[in-house]
């Protein structure tokens, strides 16, 4: 629509130059795996195993068309480990820190790369400094564009988001052991059942036989996936699913390698052998992708049991058309949805969105106010959210229900006449 010869554009209906990156990302994923898996396997068949799990993993296809920027760190991250595997370290060490750029998680892959390096011997002296000098030369160009951009810096904001600080509680050791155990379930979909034992199976027999690079290279893979969950059970991080990501390419190349060392004890050949061999492996793969894909053509449509953030989101921008549609300056007061919200109201929307961290506040903030106009509480449909409403009509505010969505809630506040 054009008004004074000025395109004007709904930020909230072209959210396809966000998605996009996420979407191709998924894609460079699954071929950086297929690489990391030919450096370290060889011709057989466990990279197109390898690679299928990465592109049709649940968790994968269900943040890879979002704004999330979990993808891209994952995409880098999965290149820098193809590229030390291979001994060209400098351009590993530039990826680590272009997928550092991306999301500040890809640090945990630093040990891994360094660990895959030495499995198939190539990493040296020379090659660590030059892995350094890439990892260098792009957090310093990273440094240079956070202090140029001005404003809060991209790692204050990255430990404000998630900086636990704290050991989990004892009583917590369970329900996040459970939680993540459950999240865990979806990396590879009902399939994981089989897959993720076969992974654990092929990085003991490397532990057994670390002698050969290839067994070095299952023991580390093994030893990194062991000690990432243990990290993220033992302290205080938020439970998200898209933390599990890093692991999709460590584990589904275990799974794969597993899944090798199956069709090594019944005697099949590698594909590299041709005729009945191949096609065997081919059939083999053929039947892989159709366990797999109901669970990831789910994700794909937002039917996946992951209750990820973008299954949580769905229907807020039916929720931000309708605040939009309020007066102008109507009082929004948001306490659980933030910027996704923000953004699906418009940079420049003309509401007023208040935010208070406690009932008694939100209670005590909304009486001080003078105006007499109807405020708006949405709330996500998930939320006990009784005792704030309880508050506002111990307050004297009239709380009736203004529309009910199946993820979201919004309260009519009407204060106490004065």
């Amino acid at each position: 629509m054009y008004a004074n010869a000025l395109a004007q554009v709904f930020i909230g209906e072209g959210t396809l130059a966000a998605r996009l990156p996420g979407t191709l990302a998924g894609v460079v994923l699954a071929a950086a795996v297929y690489r990391l898996a030919r450096q370290l396997c060889g011709g057989s068949g466990v990279p197109l195993l390898a690679a299928l799990l990465a592109a049709l993993s649940p968790l994968a296809v269900s943040y890879s068309a979002s704004a999330f920027t979990d993808m891209p760190m994952l995409a880098l991250g999965a290149l820098a480990l193809a590229a030390g595997a291979s001994g060209r370290w400098l351009a590993s060490g530039a990826l680590l820190g272009l997928a550092f750029a991306s999301k500040h998680q890809a640090l945990y892959y630093l040990p891994l790369c360094l660990a895959l390096g030495w499995s198939v011997g190539r990493l040296d002296r020379r090659g660590l400094a030059r892995f350094a000098a890439g990892l260098g030369a792009a957090l310093a160009g990273l440094l240079l564009w956070d202090a140029a951009r001005g404003g809060t810096s991209t790692f204050a904001l990255a430990a404000v988001n998630n900086d636990p600080a704290r050991l989990a509680d004892l009583a917590e050791l369970a329900p996040r052991l459970a939680a993540w155990g459950s999240h865990a379930q979806q990396l590879f979909g009902p399939v994981g059942a089989l897959l993720i034992p076969l992974a654990l199976a092929a990085g003991a027999h490397g532990l057994v036989r670390r002698r050969a690079p290839t067994a070095r290279a299952d023991a580390a893979l093994l030893a990194y996936a062991l000690a990432y969950a243990l990290v993220h059970w033992l302290v205080a991080f938020n439970i998200y699913e898209r933390y599990l990501l890093l692991l999709l390419p460590p584990v589904g190349l275990l799974a794969a390698r597993g899944l090798g060392k199956a069709a090594n004890a019944v005697r099949l050949p590698p594909p590299t052998s041709g005729g009945l061999s191949a096609l065997a492996w081919l059939a083999g793969a053929g039947a892989l992708t159709l366990a797999l894909l109901p669970a990831a053509l789910g994700a794909a449509a937002g039917q996946s049991p992951l209750d990820t953030e973008r299954a949580r989101c769905d229907g807020i921008e039916a929720l931000a058309a309708h605040l939009n549609s309020k007066p102008v300056a109507t009082v929004i007061y948001d306490r659980w949805l933030g910027w996704e919200l923000g953004y699906y109201l418009g940079q420049w929307n003309d509401k007023r969105r208040v935010y208070y961290p406690t009932p008694e506040l939100l209670a005590a903030g909304a009486l001080a106010l003078p105006e007499q106009g109807t405020r708006y509480f949405p709330v996500p449909a998930d939320q006990p959210v009784e005792e704030w409403l309880e508050a506002l009509r111990a307050a004297g505010f009239t709380v009736e229900v203004d529309l009910r969505l199946p993820r979201f809630v919004v309260y009519a506040l009407r204060p106490p006449p004065r």
